[in-house]
């Protein structure tokens, strides 16, 4: 007996070892088996493999009749590796890489060029959002992933580039605990706190707004990418469901909120063209927190971890985002995706302390919101 289960011991060892040796391109020919990844008897055959220091990339002929199959994110378990799935032109590609994405990337103020900032480190490089090739942008986040810590980079990246000529209004609606303390950062034109204050703040950059395309007019421009401006004006929404009014107040009490949420769809629709950036942040999208104008405006959009599928579809559109891990992992997609691991920014005041102005008024110095005027 004892020889028996000796030599069964020893099989399996033989078996586990063998399964261990079997290489990527195996393992994933034995998923596609597995999850049922085929057309009748015909699965994916593999047809190229392309090896860097970095990844290797194994392209695929599939069947017709078969399509991406979200079951196929199954492979990063099966390799232990990252592995990123793309599907055009009945060819599967999978790149599985050599090492995991970093869990933290520390922010190291080296300037970039134009209107871009920093998104984050991804699987093969370091992404860049442009603000002038795309103006708008949503970001969806569950509290304490990294939602905050990515505005506050934005914030910071921008007036260490462009000291003279960005300007913020912040719409902070966690009662303005956040971004007062930056309020007198001379960059900083409005800091609004609550729903009236962001009423007004808003009322005021309509009113800019409408200014501004007056100008244009007048001077025979369409884009401030055509113009020798050079400023550009960036309104800054945290927290936009403290937008959607409590169901229990009357219609008139409604009326400000939904004000705020017109406003913004406004500026979204039309005054990308006019140097105005809109970064629009919720913790939970929904169809009343994330309005369509704007997310049909917002060609740039990032989350964080989600608590759900459906908010990811919300989000950006796709699932995924209800199974990030980590703190500070999100998923950046405009006409592409990336995931990415957004840089932590540390001692902001200290770095910008030439960008402070001492306040002027007893309001400034209580916290209170200005009239905003942009430049």
């Amino acid at each position: 007996m004892e020889t028996i289960i000796g030599a069964g011991i020893a099989l399996f060892t033989m078996y586990a070892a063998d399964r261990w040796k079997k290489s990527d391109a195996e393992k994933i020919q034995h998923t596609f088996k597995n999850i049922g990844y085929a057309v009748g008897d015909h699965e994916p055959r593999l047809f190229k493999k392309h090896k860097t220091d970095g990844y290797t990339l194994y392209t695929y002929h599939v069947p017709f009749g078969l399509i991406d199959d979200d079951k196929l994110q199954v492979l990063e378990k099966v390799l232990n590796k990252p592995v990123k799935i793309s599907f055009t032109n009945q060819k599967l590609q999978i790149k599985v890489y050599k090492n995991k994405m970093p869990v933290k990337v520390e922010y190291d103020w080296n300037k970039t060029d134009g209107w871009t900032v920093p998104m984050g480190q991804s699987q093969e490089r370091f992404i860049l959002h442009d603000f002038d090739k795309i103006p708008h942008m949503t970001i969806a986040g569950m509290t304490r992933q990294g939602k905050t810590v990515l505005l506050k980079l934005i914030l910071a990246h921008l007036i260490n580039n462009h000291s003279d000529d960005a300007e913020f209004m912040v719409i902070d609606l966690k009662g303005g605990l956040e971004f007062n303390q930056y309020r007198n950062l001379k960059q900083m034109k409005s800091v609004a706190s609550n729903v009236s204050e962001t009423k007004q703040a808003l009322s005021d950059v309509l009113n800019q707004i409408e200014s501004d395309m007056s100008h244009y007019k007048e001077k025979g421009y369409t884009n401030v990418l055509d113009t020798n401006i050079s400023k550009r004006k960036f309104i800054i929404v945290d927290e936009a469901a403290e937008l959607v009014p409590p169901g229990h107040l009357s219609k008139d009490e409604k009326k400000p909120y939904s004000y705020c949420q017109h406003a913004l769809s406004e500026i979204a629709r039309i005054a990308g063209a006019l140097g105005y950036r809109l970064i629009f942040c919720t913790q939970y999208p929904t169809a009343d927190t994330l309005p369509r104008q704007i997310k049909q405006n917002a060609d740039a959009k990032v989350s964080f971890r989600l608590p759900t599928e459906i908010a990811s579809r919300v989000a950006i559109d796709e699932q995924g985002a209800e199974s990030i891990a980590n703190i500070g992992r999100a998923i950046y997609r405009t006409s592409k995706k990336h995931i990415v691991q957004v840089p932590y920014v540390e001692n902001i005041k200290e770095r910008l302390g030439d960008h402070f102005v001492s306040p002027t008024t007893e309001e400034d110095a209580e916290g209170r919101a200005d009239t905003v005027q942009f430049g």
